[in-house]
């Protein structure tokens, strides 16, 4: 007998937390948009019209087992890789699960493995924010790093409130916790909405040197009375410890004790968020309890862009973006450069006991305005593709990087810094800008204190993060002075990625 009442009681626990994380307790009613009590929609500017065609959903659940699992961070990374919230009979409590597919209608597996899923982040069971929960990650990689920004739970939620932490990997499936194990953001604590959930949900995205960190605080300043809505950081820090930047109704500033948490983007469930380089927006995935709606932001965040696109299927919180790695939407086939595939896996269905989303399925729709290869700049396709390797019918091999393609002549080398290879036109290889050609045994030059670099066209030095690229290429280092060294042109760096 006691067992089994502390059997419920661990249950109790776990059943508020994962109702915390993914479907806010509402003392109003939520609604996509804005909040029943009033506070307005941002507004959406007059743009071309989106068009929306191609739905699709997969045949049925595409991760098998798991007591529940929800809230996905999904990336196309080679193969389709996915880390999510879950739970089973060994891993009690919110533990991070991580599958890989080949396609998004599934199977997914465990990495090597026909076993449906690994678990490869868990609460610590020790005096850390995370102790007793980890869940809702959202995964990145940048400069050949995975990040994995998560919420994470000390104590019985009526003692505690969510934080967010951070942690890193080289392969996404071996994690340590960064900023010595504690949370990089704590709840703000500045309006009591009379819900304890804390700061949590985050989604990163990076652009322009800027990591974008879009998280749920119910003690925000703003907060709408049922502790719902958005808030935005940015830093060119990972775990925003320097120069982090928020999101005011004036735009992004530096931020301060004052103007911390007093504008939110949105009050929404459960975001998922990624950056469109063909539709120059943000869209953001989220959830009423329901349905599950795209929206779409200024760079800036300043307004809407476009009217929301409403799915057709149910989604009971947590839809994960599918997104290359640097959290971007994903490149196009066959050339189509203005037409953006925006796919999501979400659960949807909700289990009784306990409260939480599981039967994970993906859903997706293309979007466009009506853009070609051709009617757009050139940067800007070089933007769609970036971190792709490109391929075309009797054209060479090219790494797309930094706004200009690395022709190769060899494999090995390209398949060293990135996992990503797509189809295209010969009119998209050719919209993209020549920066340099890799030919076998290309000149690598280093000096003191200085990385490795490959020496290419127009006496540019491309740095390299892995002398496994540089032997791939069946080349060598001669080292030079710092001044010599110093004095090419630097294009992008080549990190190596795992």
């Amino acid at each position: 007998m006691a067992r089994s009442t502390c059997m419920r009681k661990r249950w109790r626990l776990i059943s508020w937390f994962a109702a915390l994380c993914c479907v806010l307790p509402a003392s109003g009613v939520l609604v996509s948009g804005g909040l029943a009590s009033g506070v307005p929609a941002p507004v959406v500017e007059q743009q071309p019209a989106l068009t929306v065609s191609n739905a699709r959903t997969s045949p049925g659940r595409v991760v098998a087992g798991g007591g529940y699992n929800y809230v996905p961070s999904v990336l196309q990374d080679g193969v389709y890789r996915m880390w999510w919230c879950g739970s089973d009979a060994g891993h009690v409590g919110d533990h991070i699960f991580y599958a890989e597919s080949s396609s998004l209608n599934g199977p997914f597996h465990a990495r090597g493995s026909t076993a449906p899923y690994q678990a490869v982040f868990a609460p610590t069971h020790a005096n850390t924010h995370d102790r007793l929960h980890t869940c809702d990650p959202s995964v990145i990689r940048v400069n050949g790093v995975y990040y994995m920004y998560y919420g994470g739970l000390r104590d019985d939620p009526s003692k505690a409130m969510t934080t967010i932490g951070l942690a890193t990997s080289r392969d996404g499936i071996h994690w340590r916790r960064a900023n010595g194990g504690r949370p990089i953001i704590t709840p703000a604590v500045r309006k009591n909405t009379g819900n304890r959930y804390g700061a949590g949900q985050p989604t990163v995205s990076y652009r322009n040197g800027f990591f974008y960190l879009t998280y749920t605080d119910t003690t925000g300043a703003a907060s709408g009375p049922s502790g719902g809505g958005q808030y935005v950081l940015r830093s060119r820090h990972p775990a925003f410890r320097s120069g982090v930047q928020e999101l005011t109704a004036t735009g992004f500033r530096p931020q301060t004790p004052r103007n911390h948490t007093t504008h939110v983007v949105g009050y929404y469930f459960s975001v998922d968020m990624q950056y469109s380089d063909a539709l120059d927006s943000w869209i953001m995935a989220h959830t009423d309890g329901s349905q599950t709606k795209l929206s779409f932001f200024a760079p800036d965040f300043s307004r809407k862009t476009f009217s929301d696109v409403p799915m057709s299927r149910k989604g009971f919180g947590g839809p994960g973006l599918v997104s290359r790695p640097d959290r971007h939407a994903v490149a196009p086939t066959a050339g189509r450069c203005g037409v953006v595939p925006v796919d999501f896996i979400t659960p949807v269905a909700k289990l009784v006991k306990p409260n939480a989303p599981t039967n994970l399925q993906r859903q997706g729709v293309d979007v466009s305005v009506g853009q070609t290869c051709a009617s757009m700049a050139r940067g800007k396709v070089a933007r769609i593709f970036d971190g792709y390797a490109i391929t075309a019918p009797n054209l060479p091999l090219a790494f797309v990087t930094g706004g200009q393609r690395l022709q190769s002549a060899s494999f090995p080398p390209i398949q060293d810094v990135t996992k990503n290879f797509i189809r295209t036109t010969p009119q998209v290889f050719h919209r993209i800008p020549h920066g340099a050609s890799l030919s076998p045994g290309a000149k690598v030059i280093g000096a003191a204190g200085r990385p490795a670099a490959f020496l290419l066209t127009n006496n540019t030095k491309w740095p390299v993060s892995s002398i496994k690229t540089i032997t791939d290429n069946r080349s060598h280092i001669t080292m030079i002075g710092t001044a010599r060294y110093d004095s090419c042109r630097r294009g992008p760096s080549l990190f190596q990625v795992h």
